[in-house]
């Protein structure tokens, strides 16, 4: 193999070897509470009940301190926070506390009841206007706002954002405000969307929204267990710095030159 071809393939890996997160990435963790509670929600015109009200707290780890039936995803801290994307609209879906469910980790587009750019942007909106870092602590009691927010959710996954035709009273997903007096102020925030998810990105620049959709990847066959999909946030993974790559170029180049001058003269 020729030299300079040596040298372009070392710094080729080097470039690919910088950190990233595999396409079939996926977390295992168990529900651990929800301070809010449950209750009973519409979908289709069919009434669910107990379906969880965010946040959720799940952990990588059983109580006695060993993980579950995969390795801990570092990329992720714990407790893990979450939101409901799903109500949950079978026996099957619902969450058991407790018990270890594999997601797979897929951008928001990816989680089947989201599916589109607009909703997701609409979400990336209301997480950078309304979403509270103080719900990320174990220790959170639950609050109206947060019982708003998952309803402000709900909707925008199953009917879109407030200025379509539908609303908290109507659609797809409905809930009743005797049940929920939330409503009003999740209403109130869907009214303020606009479909600009640049809120997100101003509020939390160093952090990506993140669904986690079970049954995981086909490949997780083994620890799939189906049950309402999530959304969380996490850190962005952080790219190599300048002086590693720096460091890497400057290796390859001395590999170079030690090919070039053991090269025989012609």
């Amino acid at each position: 193999m020729r030299p300079a071809r040596m040298f372009a393939l070392a710094v080729a890996a080097l470039v690919l070897a910088a950190p990233g997160r595999s396409s079939a990435e996926s977390v295992t963790m168990a529900l651990t509470g929800f301070p809010n509670g449950s209750g009973n929600v519409s979908l289709d015109g069919n009434t669910i009940t107990a379906a969880p009200i965010g946040p959720l707290y799940w952990s990588q780890f059983q109580s006695s301190g060993s993980p579950f039936n995969r390795p801990p995803n570092e990329s992720f801290s714990n407790p893990v926070t979450t939101f409901c994307i799903e109500v949950g609209n079978s026996a099957g879906t619902q969450i058991t506390p407790g018990i270890p469910y594999t997601f797979g980790v897929r951008a928001p587009t990816d989680a089947p009841t989201i599916g589109t750019q607009a909703k997701a942007d609409a979400i990336l909106e209301l997480y950078g206007q309304h979403y509270n870092t103080a719900w990320d602590s174990g220790s959170f009691a639950g609050s109206a706002d947060s019982v708003a927010f998952q309803l402000a959710l709900w909707e925008l996954v199953y009917d879109g954002r407030s200025s379509d035709p539908n609303s908290l009273s109507d659609g797809r997903f409905s809930v009743s405000s005797s049940t929920f007096p939330e409503a009003a102020t999740a209403q109130s925030w869907l009214n303020g969307l606009t479909g600009d998810p640049g809120a997100f990105f101003t509020k939390f620049p160093n952090t990506e929204l993140v669904s986690l959709v079970a049954p995981a990847d086909p490949s997780e066959a083994k620890f799939n267990t189906p049950t309402q999909d999530q959304l969380t946030m996490r850190p962005k993974a952080v790219p190599a710095p300048p002086s590693v790559v720096l460091a890497g170029l400057a290796v390859g180049g001395l590999a170079f030159r030690r090919v070039v001058r053991r090269k025989p003269a012609v």
